[in-house]
């Protein structure tokens, strides 16, 4: 199982992680993307013009409700003031939240999905480790990605925390879970543990800056679309 000590080292992206589509990042664009992970301030979704990741910030609180696989719209901003970093490649603000528009399942998210996917065999997000120090974090390394885990996850909550379970090119590795709508559903059902099931998916991104590193945290658990 991967130590919180674990050195964090860098290694150079592969072909496949280069190929990722890129959004657009010009003031005034709208946006529509596809919901993978919602918080009060930000949501992750696949645009679905370019079919890239977005991070997207907004400076008034987020519909805490979006569920994976709903479709929202929102308006670029050209002002980084709202990243908390800027060296997300994947980051852009917005002028407004995003509103909800719509939604997508079935065949056609699961397209979206798979362009996304992480590619297998590699380091996480390229890095060795749980975290890594906030110098040397560049625009040239993915912060987030679709992870395909070999085999279920298992998501546990001790102590109002949830860490998820999963194997990675052959290893055991825990990392917090930070799925708000994974925690409400243990509080309510009074369990501590969630199994995934198969076809099952893992938001897996590097959390903002905390104390000089950012963290690999799991985002959200997706259900088959």
């Amino acid at each position: 199982m991967q130590s919180m000590s674990t050195r964090s080292v860098l290694v150079p992206i592969t072909p496949e992680a280069e190929s990722l589509p890129r959004r657009s990042n010009v003031p005034g664009t709208k946006l529509e993307l596809l919901v993978l992970a919602g918080d009060v301030d930000h949501c992750a979704g696949i645009d679905l013009v370019s079919g890239a990741i977005v991070r997207a910030w907004a400076p008034e609180p987020i519909d805490i409700d979006l569920r994976p696989y709903d479709v929202v719209d929102g308006t670029i901003d050209g002002s980084i003031d709202l990243l908390p970093d800027p060296s997300q490649p994947e980051a852009v603000a917005l002028i407004d939240p995003p509103e909800r528009i719509g939604r997508i399942t079935g065949r056609r998210a699961e397209r979206y999905l798979r362009a996304v996917l992480h590619p297998p065999g590699q380091p996480l997000l390229a890095i060795h480790g749980p975290a890594i120090p906030f110098w040397q974090r560049t625009m040239d390394y993915p912060t987030i990605a679709v992870v395909e885990p070999e085999g279920p996850a298992v998501i546990r909550r001790r102590d109002g925390t949830m860490t998820c379970l999963f194997r990675w090119r052959g290893v055991p590795v825990e990392l917090p879970c930070v799925d708000r709508r994974v925690d409400a559903a243990l509080v309510a059902s009074g369990r501590i543990r969630m199994d995934s099931v198969k076809g099952e998916r893992l938001l897996v991104e590097l959390a903002p800056p905390f104390e000089g590193h950012c963290h690999k945290v799991v985002a959200s658990l997706l259900p088959r679309p």
